[in-house]
């Protein structure tokens, strides 16, 4: 198994939300469906969160 750092894009209604995180994973297969179980279990742990960081730039 390799370490591999994973970035998921949701593109929303307001706006896109990137998911990234690293895994232990044989495939690029196996490390999307252990990012998308992560995420989840996070939401599912979390009563309440914020962003530590952004950017803003001009439309």
């Amino acid at each position: 198994m390799a370490r591999q750092k994973v970035t998921l894009k949701a593109s929303l209604p307001h706006g896109t939300f990137y998911w990234v995180t690293e895994v232990d994973a044989r495939s690029e297969e196996e490390a999307v469906v252990a990012a998308e179980n992560l995420f989840l279990a996070e939401m599912d742990r979390i009563d309440e969160w914020a962003f530590s960081d952004f950017e803003v730039e001009r439309a």
